[in-house]
């Protein structure tokens, strides 16, 4: 019989990562003292996705009344500041998982400690809050990345089959007749091991991966879109679906 995973006591602890260098970055983990999933959510991978990062930054504040939950608001907080995606000479963090501590770009250095504090504290699921320019729904052929808006994509994990859709299921009534979230099949997006170089035009490995590096943990990203569509408004649709996702998981 598995050993049980212990309980954390109630209360709020605040960490870094990357701590002392110019990328740290700080982490809330809310624990509610009661048995339950562990969510884990990031925002700020890119730099010029503000709905992410403001949403995250609320949602740091929520209580969880059972498991844990574990956010970071501003994963890449120097583009962040810049208001620009990224630079070439960090890398770009939602393309370098499982990242290697000891990686000359720094965004590769981040993406490890992410993946081992989700190891260290058993994520369930990872949601991971993006914008994308476009809506996917308005260009569905040959938009590329950029226009993936109003999307939930969820990766390889324990819940990949299910829990997208019922994550779709639970925005949509909620939402514009525009704002309709549209699940993708994350299968389609595994990646080489190795990491690429500057410039190439090899994607690396985004966060619909980290299923494969952290055992149970189901990863789920979401775009919003920005065309046409208001700050406030993205922000308040993230804060939906990160709600839905933590009802879905019973812990809110």
């Amino acid at each position: 019989t598995p050993t049980p995973i212990p309980v954390r006591a109630k209360g709020i602890e605040a960490r870094t990562l990357m701590a002392g260098t110019p990328w740290q970055t700080p982490v809330s983990v809310r624990s509610s003292g009661v048995r339950g999933p562990v969510v884990m959510v990031l925002g700020g991978v890119h730099g010029n996705e503000p709905g992410g990062w403001t949403a995250a930054e609320i949602v740091a504040a929520w209580e969880p009344s059972a498991g844990d939950l574990i956010v970071v608001p501003r994963a890449n907080i120097t583009a962040i500041a810049s208001f620009v995606r990224t630079w070439e000479e960090i890398g770009d963090l939602n393309r370098l998982y499982p990242g290697d501590p000891n990686s000359a770009f720094a965004m590769e250095r981040m993406a490890a400690e992410i993946i081992d504090t989700a190891r260290e504290f058993k994520v369930d699921v990872l949601l991971d809050m993006h914008e994308s320019w476009a809506f996917y729904a308005e260009y569905p052929v040959g938009g590329g990345t950029g226009a993936l808006g109003q999307t939930i994509t969820s990766g390889v994990g324990p819940r990949q089959g299910e829990l997208a859709k019922a994550l779709a299921e639970r925005v949509n009534p909620q939402v514009s007749a525009r704002e309709q979230m549209i699940v993708r099949d994350g299968n389609a997006f595994r990646r080489p091991d190795s990491t690429p170089a500057p410039g190439q035009a090899n994607r690396g490995r985004s966060s619909l991966s980290i299923g494969g590096h952290v055992p149970g943990l189901t990863p789920v990203l979401v775009e919003m879109g920005q065309e046409n569509q208001a700050l406030d408004r993205r922000v308040g649709n993230h804060l939906v679906v990160a709600r839905g996702l933590m009802e879905i998981m019973g812990i809110l």
